[in-house]
């Protein structure tokens, strides 16, 4: 094909690479004089109706790192589709020529990558890509370039009749299982990225039994929690979204060190869509956790329960200092009473706020870091909806979901789409130190996203 002149407009120059579905060629436009990559799509090949979805996927697809698509041509041998052509080499030559990266260049690709699956997810007609490796990413001047949608399809066509094709070392397991994908599969294919890009090489699998991320000597150990995560062999067990991993990869970038500065006084409104939800719960277990890594908590009921008021007459010998009670070493204020201390003592204020209503709205909203609880079993749903109309126009919401299995969080999540969700883990008493690795890892996330406000770190 060299020297070839393609629909009067393209001289092919030299072969840049075949693939078993393509050919991608290096080509001048002749009248603009300019230096396209064509890929061509043979019609004998039986995939070759499979591998077209590449350019319906592309001409609709507008992103800085998805290389610009100028033509999509067509023939009696097959289709073409002509591209920006990219001087780079492939993230496997970067990594190759450096042995492995840190984690500034691994978090500085990663959320590059983040930023691009997040919109093939957003787009009117989402696109899952299914096939991240380091061959498919192209390293030009420290930006990076995704480039073969070949396996990449529409969300709405990924079930279990669908045909997927991966590559094996790099494609979430429920590819090889013929399973249902979702945005979860591409969370995993970040994940090996950000392994390779770690340890400079493929994640290993002998005797049928996967190296760990932590059994490899690179990469901090808040890295390696993230990839861990990303690698769950059940999807309900990473991300739940790109977006969830993007702010956890982010709080790494901003922050090295999780902690909330000494004379420093930050408030978290937390509030239910319904009573009985759990928010008082959750600020008790939310204050108990701040207290056991050593930032000062102070509780403070912005509610008309008076729960408050029913644990005193429970408890005998409770420490009371003016306004402030403390109950299993937590400062607590009763609703009933005016908040005399000075509150900058503490690092942390946390405001129940019970049940959300327009009366509590406009304090709520006000609050540094906002979090919603609320429920998803069907006599549940249509609180969930009001308080969510309620709050629509705010994007600086957290949302917990409480008494949920991970089957019916599964479900929900496919409905909060790039709002960032939490399922709380089970725990009847309130003052109990995470016992599991599912509530350590609760407690770390929901940190890591009240990081993202910038109020924690």
């Amino acid at each position: 094909m060299p020297q070839e002149v393609l629909f009067n407009k393209y001289r092919i120059i030299k072969l840049l690479g075949q693939g078993g579905t393509a050919d991608v060629y290096l080509a001048e436009h002749i009248k603009l004089n300019t230096l396209r990559a064509i890929k061509h799509i043979s019609k004998h090949h039986p995939l070759y109706k499979l591998q077209l979805k590449e350019a319906q996927i592309l001409k609709d697809l507008k992103h800085s790192c998805i290389p610009i698509v100028y033509d999509i041509e067509e023939d009696e041998d097959g289709s073409y589709i002509v591209e920006q052509y990219l001087e780079g080499v492939t993230l496997r030559e970067y990594v190759i020529k450096r042995t492995y990266l840190n984690d500034d260049i691994i978090i500085h690709f990663a959320l590059q990558l983040c930023d691009l699956i997040k919109y093939l997810h957003s787009v009117k007609r989402p696109v899952l890509y299914l096939d991240l490796k380091p061959d498919n990413i192209i390293v030009t001047n420290n930006t990076i370039k995704l480039i073969d949608f070949g396996s990449a399809m529409f969300r709405d066509e990924a079930d279990s009749k669908a045909e997927y094709y991966g590559t094996i070392g790099y494609a979430a397991p429920e590819l090889y299982y013929n399973k249902g994908l979702d945005e979860r599969s591409d969370v995993y294919g970040i994940g090996m990225l950000l392994y390779y890009m770690a340890t400079g090489k493929a994640l290993s699998i002998t005797g049928g039994k996967k190296e760990h991320i932590d059994m490899v000597n690179s990469g901090t150990k808040r890295l390696r929690r993230v990839i861990s995560r990303c690698l769950r062999y059940d999807p309900s067990q990473r991300y739940a979204s790109v977006a969830v991993l993007e702010q956890q990869l982010s709080a790494i970038m901003k922050k090295k060190n999780k902690t909330i500065h000494k004379g420093s006084s930050i408030d978290i409104g937390i509030v239910g869509a319904q009573a009985r939800i759990g928010t008082t719960h959750m600020s008790f277990r939310l204050c108990s956790y701040f207290n056991r890594q050593n930032i000062a908590c102070l509780y403070v009921e912005q509610n008309k329960s008076q729960c408050l008021r029913q644990i005193c007459r429970r408890y005998v010998g409770l420490d009371y200092h003016e306004d402030i009670i403390k109950i299993n070493g937590i400062s607590m204020v009763c609703s009933d009473n005016p908040l005399m201390t000075n509150i900058s003592e503490y690092n942390v204020v946390i405001k129940d706020y019970g049940c959300l209503d327009n009366t509590n709205k406009k304090d709520f909203l006000k609050s540094k870091i906002k979090i919603l609880l609320l429920g998803a079993k069907d006599w549940e749903l249509g609180f969930s909806e009001e308080a969510l109309e309620l709050i629509s126009e705010y994007k600086d919401i957290i949302f917990l979901f409480n008494f949920l299995d991970g089957s019916q969080y599964r479900q929900v999540i496919k409905n909060m789409m790039f709002r960032r969700c939490l399922r709380i883990p089970y725990e009847p008493n309130p003052f109990a130190r995470p016992k599991d690795k599912n509530s350590h890892e609760f407690f770390r996330d929901l940190v890591a996203l009240c990081t993202e406000e910038g109020a924690l770190g």
